[in-house]
This record gives structure tokens, sequence and C-alpha cells, in this order.
């Protein structure tokens, strides 16, 4: 082996490494602007600004920082960055988390502070929102309604008003199918042994099934 590959074998990440994961997804887009000030332009990838957040922060990456008590899951569903969540989700994060409603009803019902500006157009943080909600769907066989209509109740207001529209009826409603159910079966076991999602790729089924089980679709 050249001196020069060893370097590259050394320097680069494995692919189990949930943060190498996050910084293959950087893009060079513009971050986040608060409203009021369209005239400030700055190329920080949003997806970067977390990455560094949870890295100074949280350790690991599942538990609670000490200080806040907010968890990288719980920080992300805030800002709702649909394309950090499901690499959190596919490492099996939501189902860690002892109370994962939680997790849905923050991407629901947190107060919205910034919109995000991609390509000079804007786009609404509501369609990160329903893309959240989409993935949380494929982690969860039970999302509690009456919880989330308890908190209407209260008085707080969804970001997305047809919120119902992106869970699936089998999710509160019927019983659920059981192709899922064996999905959140087998990341369980794979969960256990710590081999989400890498583990996936290695179990004998075809493409299109370790897709599912990984969550993209």
């Amino acid at each position: 082996m050249s001196k020069s590959s060893k370097l590259c074998h050394k320097t680069s990440c494995p692919r189990s490494n949930i943060f190498c994961n996050l910084v293959d997804k950087i893009v060079k887009r513009p971050s986040l602007q608060f409203l009021g000030q369209w005239g400030y332009h700055c190329y920080e990838p949003r997806i970067y600004r977390t990455l560094a957040k949870i890295l100074r922060t949280f350790t690991p990456v599942y538990c609670p920082s000490p200080l806040s008590g907010i968890t990288p899951l719980l920080y992300v569903a805030q800002t709702r960055q649909s394309n950090i969540l499901k690499i959190l989700l596919q490492y099996g994060i939501l189902e860690r988390e002892k109370n994962p409603i939680n997790i849905v009803l923050t991407i629901l019902l947190y107060p919205s502070r910034v919109r995000i500006m991609v390509d000079h157009e804007l786009v609404d943080i509501q369609e990160d929102a329903k893309t959240c909600l989409v993935l949380c769907s494929r982690v969860l066989s039970v999302i509690s309604i009456r919880e989330i209509e308890t908190q209407l109740s209260l008085g707080r207001r969804p970001i997305i008003s047809n919120w119902l529209d992106y869970i699936p009826s089998t999710r509160y409603r019927g019983p659920c199918e059981l192709l899922h159910l064996c999905r959140i079966t087998i990341r369980a076991q794979l969960l256990t042994n710590n081999m989400l999602p890498n583990g996936i790729f290695s179990l004998p089924i075809p493409v299109r099934l370790q897709n599912y089980l990984n969550l993209e679709n």
C-alpha cells in the first residue's frame, strides 16, 4: 500500500460513524435566515452548523445534554431539518427515545422562527415538517392522535394545518400493516446488536427490502 493510500485510509470515515454520514450530506446552500433579515446572505450549510452543535454539546448522540436536557434528535425536530432527521432515524435514534411522541409533537407544534432560502427561492419550513412527520411514521407503529389533539385544545397551533394527511391512518386507527411491523421487529433486533443501519445491507434480502428497512420508503 502506497504512502498516500495509507493516509487516505487513515483519514477516511468508517461507514458506521453517524457523524461521518452527516458530513457526507453537507452541501453548499444558504443557511437559516431570520425573518426580516432577507438582505443577509450566509452560505454556511445548515447541516454543518447542526453537526457542529451536536459535536460540541452531546455525547453520546442519543443522550441528553447535561446542561440543557435537549437531545440531538429533539434539537433537529425543533429546527425541522428533515435531511438530518432521516440520518438520525436510520441509526435508530428515535427507537431509543422513551417517549417518541414528544418528537412528533415538537415537529408539529414547536414555534417556527426561521425560514430557509435555497437557490434564491423561499422554501416554507412547512415542507420540511411534512417530511419529518412522514419519516417518523416509518419508524413508529403507533402515533397518539389524542395527545396531539390535547395540545391543540390547549391553544397550541400546528405548523401545518393538514398534519393528519402526513400520518398514515394505520398509526392511530385500525391494525398496523404487517410489512411495517416486520420492519420494526427487524430494526429492533439490529439496534439491540448495534448494527443499524449497516447491518441492514448484510441481510440476504433484495435491495428493495433493504431500502425499506433503511426508511427510504
